[in-house]
């Protein structure tokens, strides 16, 4: 059946809109958006790490430190955490049979808070890092600067709360009553995991934050050193959310590489109950190991032993996932269409990332590899790695459901082979960058130093590719979502079989019925 496409409504009404499949598109499109800008800050931090001594694009080390901050925040705030809600608006309703999320008006207040928390990080450029460590967010840092963050910081954690609360009802009290629980699919069991850990996790960095803000208003000393405060405290508030978090960013992308690979591989998933249970353990591990990331803080052995512990605990939990993909791609009449070629990359740099991960929470190897690049490569590989190859899979995979064509192919293989060829050259060498001693969040770097000089720049070409995949990523979403052939609806991708179905038409609004 090849769709007869839709007049397209004005703009207004879908910004306006508290539709599941709208408030899905606001927060994707913002996501992706938010994607772009931050990636551009990236890449003018990697240019100006290409020689030493410059200042082309960054003059100096507090401009340098403000495109860092608002760069970390941008993609861990503005992009991951949106485009998972995003996707899960889009198909969490459909996925457990209902009409709608729960609370719909709840749901865009949710989104819009989204620009307003973004504005405010951007117009304030911070320059106290992603981390905002104290006491130098307390005492040093400019004050409308940083107290823009962390107003911009509350909302969006704010946002999260509404979002999960509503993911969580949606999920448990909405669903087809002839749905059990064990069998609502992978991805919606991610969207429920990331927000009961949201739930548990965001208050404890909320609080941190009005103890930081009401420590640089002089009414409190819970963090600065000359008042009796102790800004060790900070750091035990901040992973205790931050640990965790980086799970909530990067479960919802595993939970859509369990959407890509059973239809790409027309085959059934190999095991449901182990992706279920993997989800949940890794749910629980995320709030057993955040001491990890504060081993040279003077903790004591016993309690690093314990962290430690915690953190390798997430290794056979991750490897349940990967066994399930490969299991399930086993035998399988795979097609190598774009969604899936992103799943699978997705894969392998996931467990690369992981063997990284394991190294950290060794305490004697950590002590070297600590403060140093190879946390930055560690880092990215698992943001842009595995976070952002299940995001941008999806987003083809949904490419027309949403707009009723098809992307180029083509394109999208080029678009493939750049991301993941600068990914590895970038974040790999950054590893290397560690051990080599050159610490994270450096401004300039001696040109002695000529192991430095060649890594730096390998990895900025390698940023430079990865910038051009994203590019033509944009070219292929704007182009042909309005230029691309028209999509077959009962099955764009040529999947068939019975393991393929598409997704019920919930909106009939869009070109697709979505």
């Amino acid at each position: 059946m090849v769709l007869e496409l839709k007049k397209a409504r004005p703009v207004w009404q879908i910004m306006f809109s508290t539709h599941h499949t709208d408030v899905g598109l606001l927060y994707t499109v913002t996501g992706l958006a938010f994607l772009f800008m931050a990636g551009v800050l990236a890449l003018m931090i990697r240019t100006h790490l290409f020689f030493p001594g410059q200042n082309f694009l960054i003059s100096d080390s507090v401009t340098f430190n403000r495109i860092f901050t608002v760069h970390g925040l941008t993609m861990l705030f503005l992009f991951a955490l949106p485009v998972a809600n995003g996707i899960g608006n889009y198909l969490v309703p459909i996925m457990v049979r209902y009409k709608d999320m729960a609370y719909p008006k709840l749901n865009a207040v949710a989104f819009w808070m989204n620009p307003i928390g973004g504005a405010l990080l951007w117009l304030g450029f911070s320059d106290t890092s992603w981390v905002s460590y104290a006491p130098y967010s307390v005492i040093r840092a400019p004050g409308p600067a940083a107290d823009m963050m962390i107003f911009g910081l509350k909302i969006l954690g704010i946002s999260s709360i509404l979002s999960s609360i509503n993911f969580i009802v949606t999920i448990i009290k909405c669903k087809h009553p002839d749905l059990p629980l064990r069998r609502v699919p992978l991805f919606a069991w991610s969207m429920l995991t990331v927000s009961l850990m949201t739930i548990i996790a965001m208050p404890t960095y909320a609080a941190a934050l009005i103890m930081l803000l009401t420590d640089r208003l002089g009414v409190s000393g819970f963090f600065n050193p000359s008042l009796g405060g102790d800004p060790i405290a900070y750091l035990h508030l901040f992973w205790f959310t931050f640990h965790p978090e980086v799970y909530i960013f990067l479960l919802p992308a595993i939970g859509m590489m369990y959407e890509l690979i059973p239809r790409f591989s027309r085959k059934p998933l190999y095991s449901q109950g182990s992706g279920v249970f993997a989800f949940v353990m890794l749910g629980i591990i995320g709030f057993a190991s955040w001491g990890h990331h504060m081993y040279s803080t003077g903790m004591d052995f016993t309690t690093k032993v314990v962290f430690m512990i915690g953190t390798l605990a997430a290794v056979p939990a991750s490897g349940m996932h990967v066994f399930n993909f490969l299991a399930t791609m086993w035998g399988g009449r795979i097609r190598f269409a774009a969604p899936m070629k992103f799943a699978v990359g997705g894969i392998a740099l996931f467990f690369s990332a992981g063997a990284g991960g394991v190294l950290n929470s060794a305490m004697p190897l950590d002590f070297i590899s600590h403060g140093t690049y190879w946390v930055v490569g560690h880092m990215h590989l698992f943001l842009t790695g595995t976070i952002a190859f299940g995001f941008v899979g999806m987003v083809y995979y949904m490419f027309p459901f949403i707009t009723g064509r098809m992307y180029s192919e083509k394109l999208a293989n080029v678009h493939f082979i750049l991301m993941l060829w600068g990914t590895v050259q970038v974040f790999f060498t950054q590893h290397l960058l560690g051990l080599a001693g050159m610490a994270r969040r450096i401004y300039d770097y001696p040109p002695e130093y000529t192991s430095w000089v060649e890594l730096n720049q390998i990895a900025t070409v390698g940023a430079w590719i990865l910038g051009a995949g994203f590019v033509a990523f944009l070219a292929n979403l704007l182009y042909y979502s309005s230029k691309g052939k028209e999509a077959n609806m009962d099955d764009p991708f040529g999947l068939g079989g019975k393991y393929y179905y598409p997704y019920q038409a919930k909106n009939p609004h869009h070109a697709s019925g979505y």
